[in-house]
């Protein structure tokens, strides 16, 4: 994004106050204020188009100013302007050149530098393409005949010149930077930059492994909803009023606008191909705005085309936008949302000098580096985006400026020689590493809260450090306290990081401490299955059965609600397959539970539902044999005994059972 990091290093300078983040999220409210007043030049040459300039006067300032404050207190886009990030810099790119196409044709030149420039900050402008040049071949007569295939040639020069914005990453490439992203100093690593092949060409991987029929029409569907609520039940009729008013007076606009709006809507879900859960919604949710600005110059089209019926009742139009704001303001208040900047600190506090710390996903890395980079914190500590670490550039970058080598962290075998190549230095991951895949068993780690320490040898007598007394922590960590997909996230690695905590002192034999860290866990987050399972085995350990059956019945509430939302979230077969195995688990050993206190009806109740989640579970077929068998019901326990043996031929005790249960049913 080169045309982003100029315009964000330009703000970084003249602006005199505030940290580089708050200077950045002025840069995003300043673009976002600037789109904003270009929709109100849209729709007031829209509504002054073919009137006397004498009866141009304040009522066109109403209808004009109804959809600019529509747009600016639309959730998606006021979320947007808050935050780093090229979204309200694309808007304003598109809105511009929409405004300088559609209205006003004769700056069609400046309209394609721009394109090209706009592509230099976020490549999927190019969605508005196909309604643009329409709109220049159809509606202008610039480009209808041969002679003027000048003219076109001269906008395709415009083009390429604002384009030309790119040259930026080889220039700066060749300056070595820290992070010189794919190293794009050549044509075909900046071409692969470019075009995302080091993004795996996708909006996200997890797309890759879905087709457009698997999830189109549910993320239409979330698509449609998100819509409704955005501009609440009294925008919609604005809307259709809009499209019919353009279907009169000004087909070409509207033909231009709705070409836009198809291909960067539906026709951009169907290739995003992202499945409807709430990470791939969080990504896709910005990428709607190019659709939303059409929606909204379609509803100031119908506020002005009502405020020529009801012109005495101009005011009550702002209702909308007021409505919108108050509906807003709680959860787009992010004043005081420091969640990933103490996160990042708090793992800094959490380990020595000259430390690795390695992370995976993208805000517990940012959040790290910008603590490193931009204000220049704990440089002695290297952080590791374990993601990266497999390509050139980024082992390049830290060799020159961290003196560490580093190799793909991605499996055991490489993870040995990372280790052994600083071996002289402590090496921390944080919670949102998959440690098995890269330690493979053969290393030991440590939880330090937040980060996990990993050694070689097993340390003996490890006694755990009370983080709670340094970590920086403003408000109760709990996910639904926090408006945004993101900060919930950040908080919810807290409570991940304390089941893993627990986790390992139960394996350890520490069952004090691992109480102690799965309660913690669950009082931060209280949807976590696995925490509770875990609690109701300690306390079946304990023998005390009235802790373990509450533990478990949570528990299973709890995955029954995490597999109804792997459905609905259309999650992978081998996810679903996980959650189905680890509900059947609680539901089996709590019919044990029941077996023990001689409540073979409870029991056997428990034994059904876990074969009827899942119904080639073994273990709850012979279970539930035992269960009948002291019942005396042969007949039941034959029909178990014998599916035990479909499942697995080989179970020696199902066979050996199956023989005396056929004798005393007199078989």
């Amino acid at each position: 994004y080169p045309l982003y990091v100029l315009f964000g290093k330009i703000f970084t300078l003249i602006i005199p106050f505030g940290n580089i983040a708050y200077r950045i999220n002025l840069m995003s409210a300043f673009f976002g204020v600037l789109g904003c007043g270009i929709i109100y030049l849209i729709i007031k040459g829209i509504g002054d188009r073919g009137q006397r300039t004498e009866d141009r006067n304040l009522r066109s300032v109403h209808y004009a100013l109804c959809p600019a404050l529509v747009l600016a207190f639309s959730k998606t886009f006021w979320s947007v302007s808050l935050v780093a990030e090229m979204y309200t810099i694309n808007t304003f790119f598109i809105i511009l050149i929409i405004y300088l196409v559609l209205l006003a044709t004769r700056y069609s030149l400046l309209a394609a530098f721009l394109f090209g420039l706009a592509m230099g900050n976020r490549i999927d402008i190019v969605l508005i393409a196909p309604g643009v040049l329409y709109f220049l071949v159809v509606a202008s007569s610039n480009l209808r005949d041969k002679r003027n295939l000048k003219v076109a040639t001269t906008i395709l020069l415009f083009f390429i010149l604002g384009f030309s914005v790119y040259l930026f990453l080889p220039i700066r490439s060749k300056t070595q930077p820290h992070l010189n992203w794919n190293k794009p100093d050549n044509i075909q690593t900046l071409v692969d930059t470019i075009t995302r092949k080091t993004h795996g060409k996708t909006l996200d991987l997890i797309s890759s492994r879905y087709t457009i029929g698997d999830v189109f029409s549910s993320e239409m569907k979330v698509y449609l909803k998100r819509t409704y609520k955005l501009f609440t039940v009294a925008g919609i009729p604005f809307m259709l009023l809009g499209f019919l008013y353009l279907y009169r007076k000004n087909r070409h606009f509207l033909v231009s606008t709705f070409l836009i709006y198809f291909i960067s809507g539906p026709v951009f879900i169907a290739i995003a191909k992202m499945p409807p859960n709430p990470h791939a919604l969080a990504i896709m949710e910005p990428h709607y705005l190019i659709s939303d600005l059409i929606l909204v110059l379609w509803f100031g089209c119908g506020i002005y085309y009502i405020s020529e019926k009801l012109k005495k009742l101009k005011v009550l139009l702002l209702i909308i936008p007021a409505g919108l704001f108050i509906l807003n303001l709680h959860s787009q208040n992010m004043r005081f949302n420091f969640t990933a900047y103490d996160f990042a600190r708090n793992v800094f506090r959490s380990i020595p000098k000259n430390s690795i710390i390695i992370s995976r996903e993208d805000i517990q890395v940012f959040s790290q580096w910008y603590l490193q980079f931009a204000e220049k914190k704990r440089s002695d500590i290297t952080v590791i985006a374990k993601g990266l670490s497999g390509s050139l550039w980024y082992q390049e970058g830290l060799k020159k400026y961290k003196n560490t080598d580093v190799v793909s962290l991605n499996n055991p075998e490489t993870f040995s020689q990372f280790y052994a190549i600083n071996k002289n230095r402590n090496i921390y991951f944080t919670g949102d590493v998959e440690d098995y895949e890269m330690l493979g068993g053969k290393y030991f780690s440590y939880p330090c809260w937040l980060v996990f320490n990993v050694q070689e040898q097993k340390t003996l007598h490890y006694k755990p450090v009370d983080f709670e007394n340094i970590y920086i922590i403003r408000k109760p960590l709990k996910p639904e306290l926090y408006p945004d997909f993101f900060s919930q996230k950040i908080v919810s690695q807290y409570a991940d990081s304390l089941f893993r905590c627990g986790m390992f002192f139960m394996r350890e034999g520490n069952i004090e401490n691992a109480i102690v860290n799965f309660e913690k866990s669950i009082s931060m987050k209280t949807d976590t299955p696995a925490a509770y399972f875990n609690l109701g085995w300690i306390y079946f350990q304990k023998n005390e059965f009235e802790k373990t059956e509450r533990y478990y019945r949570l528990a299973i509430k709890f995955y029954e609600k995490l597999h109804g939302e792997a459905i609905e979230y259309k999650s992978f077969p081998e996810v679903v397959s996980s959650i189905i195995s680890d509900w059947a688990v609680v539901h089996n050993n709590l019919g044990t539970i029941y077996e023990k206190q001689n409540k073979l009806t409870e029991a056997i109740s428990e034994y059904e539902k876990a074969v009827k989640i899942k119904p080639d579970y073994a273990d709850a077929h012979f279970n539930m044999a035992v269960a009948y068998w002291r019942q005396k019901n042969w007949q039941k326990v034959i029909e178990n005994l014998e599916k035990v043996l479909r499942i697995n031929p080989n179970h020696t005790d199902a066979q050996k059972y199956l023989f005396f249960a056929r004798k005393n049913a007199g078989l």
